[in-house]
This record gives C-alpha cells, structure tokens and sequence, in this order.
C-alpha cells in the first residue's frame, strides 16, 4: 500500500467523528504570536492534490480533470494567503538531472511517511519509540537541496471526493430507512518545514463533510483551513 493511500484512509477514519474542523500543532518555541518572520523565504511544493467522484458503488473514481484544476486553484490561493502573510515564495521545479530528481523526490516521499506517522501519533494515539507529548518531527537534512534559498518549505497533502448523481440518490433512499451514506469528504494536511534542518515546525489537519476543490472560491477556502495556525 502506497503511503498516499495509506493517508487517505486514516484521514478517512477521523472524518467519520468529525465536520468541518483543523487540528494544528507546532513545535517547541514556536507560537502563532511569535511569527517566525515577515519576509520569510517560503518554497510551495506542488501540492499532492487528487479528487475523485464517489460512485454509487461507493467507489472512488480518479477524475485527472478536476484533480488539474484543484492543483492550480490551490496554488494560487497558496500564493495569495502566504503573499498577504508577507513571506517570499518560490515554487518546487523538478530538477533535470536524474540523481539529484530521486534525491529529491524521496524528500518528498519522505514527507508524506512522516506525515502518517504525525497522524498515528498525535490523532490515533498510537504510542511510537522517543515520541512523547513535544511535538519533536523532522525531514532530516536532505531537505536542504529541494531549495538552497529558501528557510522554509510548505507540504500539502488533500484527497476531495463527491458523489455521482446515482449515489446523491441512493443517499436519499438512505435518509428513509435510517441508513447514513456519504457524498463525499475532504480530508488532508499541511506542514512547514525549516530546510535548514529538516524540523517541521507546524503541522495542520484538516478534515470536513463539505466543500469544493473544483472552483477556485472552494479550493480558497479549503486553503484559508488548511494554514490554520500557520506561523508566518
């Protein structure tokens, strides 16, 4: 099982106590109020964006259509909220040669490995060894080479779903006998990671019933929750 898979199917199990709710956590010294810099230089890496519809069945069905026009409405509202914020962005570009691209890509692999385990940790309870209650997370400092200007880089991960119009019916049917049937979910999270140790210094959850990645108004305020807590 990939890790996103493996992602999406624990961000899928929260979503089954909650609404539309964030649950961020920042490491040790790091607080909202004490901002880590206006002006800070900021690398977005492409998001990790795929939305599906839900069919009748209750199978997810990738849609690439709707998962291109997520990516670039998501990095535009990035840009936006963190140019409001001040910081200095650059954007993630694939490098050309092959060695230095997997070096690279494993970084980002990386970060998606260390977001499962946040997530075991901090929201399944599940105890791991030299992890206490201090929020203690790091990419270690390969991470340095994604950008060498940069102090920052921001992760996000999201998986958005929604329901065929077969299934809107079934859900309706569903109402009459009791039986609950979910139109779809929007489950995700962002981190940002200090490249000059690999630390992540602030980690989000998002989970939610609602909204819309396929407009650019949905995919702004999918984002405005996601950077919940967000220091900069």
């Amino acid at each position: 099982m990939s890790h996103s898979v493996r992602i999406a199917l624990l961000l899928a199990t929260l979503l089954l106590s909650a609404c539309a709710q964030t649950s961020h956590h920042r490491a040790d010294g790091v607080t909202e109020q004490a901002a880590l810099g206006r002006g800070a230089q900021v690398l977005i890496v492409e998001p990790d964006i795929e939305l599906t519809e839900l069919l009748t069945s209750g199978v997810q069905q990738p849609r690439a259509d709707w998962t291109a026009a997520a990516r670039e409405y998501a990095t535009a509202a990035l840009d936006a909220a963190l140019k409001s914020r001040g910081a200095q962005l650059s954007h993630y570009r694939v490098p050309q040669d092959p060695l230095q691209k997997e070096e690279q890509r494993q970084s980002i692999l990386l970060h998606q490995a260390v977001g499962t385990s946040i997530l075991l940790h901090r929201h399944f309870n599940v105890p791991l060894p030299h992890k206490g209650k201090a929020f203690d997370w790091t990419l270690g400092p390969g991470v340095r080479k994604l950008d060498p200007d940069a102090r920052y880089a921001l992760f996000l991960f999201l998986r958005d779903s929604y329901a065929t119009g077969n299934r809107k019916a079934v859900m309706a049917i569903g109402m009459v006998f009791g039986i609950g049937v979910s139109l779809g979910q929007q489950v995700g999270f962002a981190s940002l990671v200090d490249l000059n140790d690999g630390r992540v210094v602030w980690f989000n959850l998002l989970n939610s019933a609602t909204g819309d990645m396929r407009n650019a108004e949905g995919a702004k305020a999918a984002v405005a929750m996601l950077l919940d807590g967000v220091p900069l």
